[in-house]
């Protein structure tokens, strides 16, 4: 086997088993019944920082 497809395997391996640990969570964090707000990372991810308003 190639070095390639060794890595092309790890890394797909690793992506299922991240998506198989995250689904249980990820289900019951949907199921939560009240609004939790706008500091949920997961419901409202901040991937950039925010800019302050110049006012």
């Amino acid at each position: 086997m190639s070095t390639p497809m060794y890595v092309t395997g790890v890394v797909l391996v690793l992506v299922t088993l991240v998506i198989a640990l995250a689904t249980p969570f990820v289900l019951l964090h949907y199921r939560i019944p009240y609004e939790h707000g706008p500091e949920c990372w997961w419901c409202h991810p901040h991937l950039l920082p925010r800019r302050r308003d110049p006012r």
